[in-house]
């Protein structure tokens, strides 16, 4: 609480300062004296008009009155009128201009640039497509545009508060779209450390088996770690796996990978929009500390059917949307399955039918996105989204001693994954007010059942059988509400505050075990372990723009998280400020506090359905982080963008589970006695160049970073993470032949995870009275204390695109997966040499993978 009021104190002495520069620069009033030195005029004016106002302008130029005036006044919203010796002064009448940009099929546009030519100021549409624009009344030349679908014009008159829908073309598949200006860039926002990508980013690109994937783009941005060999993990500033906040519109998910982390759980075919944050967090989110990944679906064609199918080496994919009443009510329906399961069943039956021991193995994954969305009138539009994203894995086993009958069998499934539903109403206040109301239900679930039947048949006098059972399963219960509310009073305020609920109800073990030998008494064991919890948000925040050049974003986050009597309050401060240097040169900084009330508890590095969801406690207290951030950011002659970005990151109060995976452990349910508490601190640099022009784009970034760890239980003093990898670089190339060819490539570098390896091995003592055994203790000097060897790879690809006589496209990727076959460490193993000292050895499991798809778009 004392760090939150010394941060409070920092943003109100922050926002002073800003407003003590404002005075001190020269105001209107006082050019209004210059230009009475130099012509021989008066200013006649009401005293309700506000001239002690900072000028934004340009130099004045005094070549003559008229031209004088015109700088002087311009963007002030104050007209004049030269009468004789008088200068007549007028305040203009201000009007606000609002509604949708929507694509040509109707299709909401996130982040898409409105901007007043006239006026030079402007805004962008909210994550639902709306935007709102205050200005003086008279003409205006307004620009809409968006990076993804094209600009359009529009010659506006105000004379009083106007709707104007506007639709773009959705032109990004024909043709690379140069958008002139793009209030979204780095180099206008206020937030450090924000990345925007839409589909756009999902069609050229290196994807892992030909299939698009959502986290392992954003792995290859700075400052984000990847992990493991090809697990979609995602290490942000040195935060953990479980400290990322994945928003499904709206809807918060647990589980976010498949197959353990080869694939994530999101289907880019519906994508409209993410917006990723690693640093300069917005006050609008929370619940967790290291980053926010906030993806937005679309809605669906207003106007005609379309759809896409395509079919990759392990998956596929289909997608379907129109309209249900044309231009009133449409669907989205988008499937994506593997077909493992039907690839191992034959495989399987031919090696059983030559084998005594049988054996079976299945596995399979699914996501299902369906919307629908309708428009009651032009103020009213509601939607309601589902999304059911599953793994299983079975494996069976029989042996058979005697037929016809097995002696033994082994029966072993996993099943896990989400399913969340949430109902959206989105209501025009007014011209200057938006709103969207959200009704929210998450589950979140993790499935283990083992049976182990050993017949005794078989054996003289003997009956029955051996019986083996356990059974656990892990779920969390979520439903709330979210309301959120957009209020642009000006064209200088953006204000968003709103309110979110959320009831959890965690059941990390439900266990059951049971042991029958055939004698008379079986042996079981059942553990339930159950946790509810309320999570109650306020928040605030306005983007305030003060004259031309400074830009700042404020805001308060207020989370009340209850649990059985125990009540933690955290207060929450946001700032980013964002001063333009020059036309091409912007320096922003940025101060965040994010608190984390749930924690994942994992014995391994992997993302298993092993592992399980927990939440703090009277004992376990909620996890915290700080962050500054500043950087840079700016653009070159040929459309190059730069920027390099600096952050320094403390965590409090993390955690580190010291049990086996939880699923198999039946003392789970004593979880808090299995974990330390500890701290870390990230800090470091990372700077990002990009250039495209149509046909050719490349996109570079390297990072350099620390990350440290320190747990006091387990050692006295900081060391590093296992990820701390100190160098990251990567560069991606796509270029396009023509219409029909266009190929890619990307190059990943980083320094190597660490291990913990032995530095010695000492005898144990000899105690009276007890043998001596050839076994000593091994000696640590520090946890992780070996860099293991440097990752890189290649990746390469090409797509061949058609389109047929009924105007559908048709794409054939080729892809090859770590091209040079660069055997990168997967896991690595500890031996010890004949003089004693210990060595690692890295394994590495991937070798080149080519993969191949084919996709219909109709």
């Amino acid at each position: 609480m004392k760090t939150s009021i010394l941060s409070l104190f920092f943003l109100a002495s922050l926002m002073n300062a800003l407003s003590l520069h404002a005075q001190y620069r020269v105001t209107v009033e006082e050019l209004m004296e210059q230009v009475k030195q130099v012509y021989p005029v008066s200013f006649v004016y009401d005293a309700s008009i506000k001239l002690d106002i900072p000028y934004a302008g340009k130099h004045l130029d005094m070549n003559s009155l008229e031209s004088a005036l015109s700088t002087l006044f311009e963007h002030t919203g104050i007209q004049w009128e030269v009468n004789g010796e008088y200068v007549i002064l007028k305040k203009l009448s201000s009007s606000t201009l609002s509604g949708y940009v929507y694509q040509e099929d109707g299709e909401t546009v996130i982040n898409a640039t409105v901007w007043d030519m006239t006026s030079h100021t402007g805004t962008l549409t909210n994550e639902h497509g709306f935007y709102s624009l205050t200005l003086n009344e008279g003409t205006h030349k307004i620009r809409f545009s968006h990076i993804s679908s094209g600009e359009q014009l529009e010659e506006i008159t105000l004379r009083g508060n106007k709707t104007k829908n506007i639709w773009l073309k959705s032109d990004y598949q024909i043709k690379e779209v140069v958008v002139t200006a793009d209030l979204n860039s780095p180099l206008y926002t206020t937030q450090t450390g924000k990345v925007s990508l839409t589909a756009k980013d999902f069609v050229n690109g290196n994807n892992f088996m030909s299939s698009p994937d959502v986290v392992k783009r954003l792995q290859n941005l700075s400052g984000v770690a990847s992990g493991t060999e090809l697990i979609s993990g995602l290490y942000v500033h040195g935060g953990n796996n479980d400290e990322n906040l994945f928003l499904l519109d709206g809807t918060p998910l647990y589980q976010v990978n498949h197959a353990g982390g080869l694939f994530s759980a999101f289907n880019t075919d519906i994508i409209k929009n993410i917006d990723f944050y690693k640093s300069g967090f917005p006050a609008r989110y929370g619940g967790r500390l290291s980053s926010v990944v906030d993806v937005r679906t679309n809605d669906g064609n207003m106007k005609e059917y379309r759809g896409s199918f395509a079919l990759g080496l392990l998956e596929g994919r289909i997608q379907f949307e129109g309209p249900i009443v044309k231009n009133r009510t449409s669907f989205n329906v988008a499937l994506r399955r593997t077909w493992m399961d039907l690839l191992t069943a034959p495989t399987l039956a031919i090696i059983n039918s030559s084998r005594r021991n049988k054996q079976n193995l299945r596995y399979a994954f699914h996501d299902l996105n369906a919307k629908v969305t309708h428009i009651f009138s032009e103020k009213s539009r509601a939607d309601i989204s589902l999304y059911s994203g599953n793994d299983f894995f079975k494996f069976r086993h029989k042996e058979y001693l005697f037929d016809p009958e097995p002696t033994n069998v082994d029966k072993f499934s996993l099943q896990w994954g989400n399913f969340t539903a949430s109902v959206n109403w989105k209501y025009i206040f007014s011209h200057k007010m938006f709103a969207n109301i959200t009704g929210v239900y998450t589950h979140n679930q993790s499935k283990f059942d083992y049976l182990s039947e050993e017949q005794l048949g078989y054996i003289e006098g003997l009956k029955g059988a051996i019986v083996k059972e356990q059974r656990n399963r892990s779920t969390i219960h979520d439903f709330g509400y979210r309301m959120e509310f957009d209020y642009r009073p000006n064209a200088w305020n953006h204000i968003r505050f709103g309110s979110n609920y959320m009831h959890h109800l965690f059941v990390p073990q439900n266990y059951y075990s049971k042991y029958d030998d055939a004698s008379p008494n079986a042996l079981t064991n059942q553990i339930t372990s159950r946790y509810r919890s309320n999570e109650f948000t306020l928040y605030a925040e306005d983007d305030l723009s003060i004259g031309k050049r400074v830009k700042l974003n404020g805001g308060i986050h207020y989370t009340l998280f209850g649990i059985s009597g125990t009540k933690y309050h955290s207060i929450e401060p946001r700032a980013a400020i964002n001063l333009r240097l020059c036309d091409k040169v912007s320096l922003k900084v940025s101060y965040t506090e994010m608190s984390q009330f749930m924690h994942q508890l994992s014995a391994t590095y992997l993302n298993l359905p092993t592992d399980y969801w927990v939440p703090s406690t009277a004992r376990i207290t909620p996890m915290k982080s700080r962050q500054w951030a500043a950087g840079v950011y700016g653009k070159l002659p040929y459309g190059i963008r730069w920027s390099l970005e600096g952050f320094y990151k403390t965590m409090d109060n993390l955690i580190e589970y010291d049990g086996s995976s939880g699923m198999l452990n039946p003392a789970a349910d004593r979880w808090e006695n299995e974990v330390r508490t500890g701290k870390g601190k990230a800090y470091g640099m990372e700077t990002d160049v990009s250039y495209s022009n149509g046909r050719t784009s490349v996109d570079a970034s390297y990072t350099l970073s620390w990350s440290k760890r320190y747990f006091p239980d387990f050692y006295p003093a900081w060391y590093p993470d296992k990820f701390d990898n100190r160098h990251k670089f990567s560069v991606s190339i796509s270029y396009k032949f023509n219409d029909r060819i266009d190929a890619y490539a990307s190059w990943n570098y980083r320094s190597g995870n660490r291990i913990t390896l032995p530095s010695q091995q000492v005898d144990a003592p000899v105690l009276p009275g007890v043998e001596r055994t050839n076994e000593g203790m091994l000696v640590y000097e520090m946890p992780n204390n070996v860099s293991l060897p440097a990752y890189h790879r290649l990746d390469v690809g090409i797509n061949f695109r058609k389109t047929t006589k009924r105007g559908f496209e048709r794409i054939w990727n080729v892809s090859l997966y770590n091209a040079y076959c660069r055997m990168n460490p997967l896991y690595a193993t500890v031996q010890q040499n004949p003089d004693g000292t210990f060595v690692g050895k890295a394994h590495g499991v991937f070798p080149v993978i080519p993969s191949f798809s084919y996709t219909l778009k109709f």
